[in-house]
């Protein structure tokens, strides 16, 4: 991304605050959104393998709780890559 493009920023879904904190850019290329939703969702399939080796209750619910985040980022970003695929193909 040049200096000159401005940034199209969306709150992310997960944002458990009164105002978003978290975004991704819109406006990033294709290749990024879907690298970054690719590297989201893997990172939670990992943790799903994890699950079989947690040892208690508390570690099952942190795991759950981080897979939930990333699989919402990688959501969030997979909705913003078709969004752009679909305005590119209109």
């Amino acid at each position: 991304m040049t200096r000159t493009e401005i940034c199209n920023l969306v709150p992310l879904t997960r944002n458990d605050t009164d105002h978003p904190v978290l975004y991704l850019d819109a406006n990033a290329s294709l290749s990024d959104l879907y690298a970054c939703a690719q590297q989201r969702i893997g990172a939670a399939r990992n943790l799903l393998e994890i699950l079989d080796c947690a040892s208690g209750v508390q570690d099952v619910a942190q795991i759950r709780f981080a897979i939930g985040l990333l699989l919402s980022d990688g959501c969030d970003l997979l909705r913003t890559l078709g969004d752009k695929s679909q305005a590119l193909n209109a």
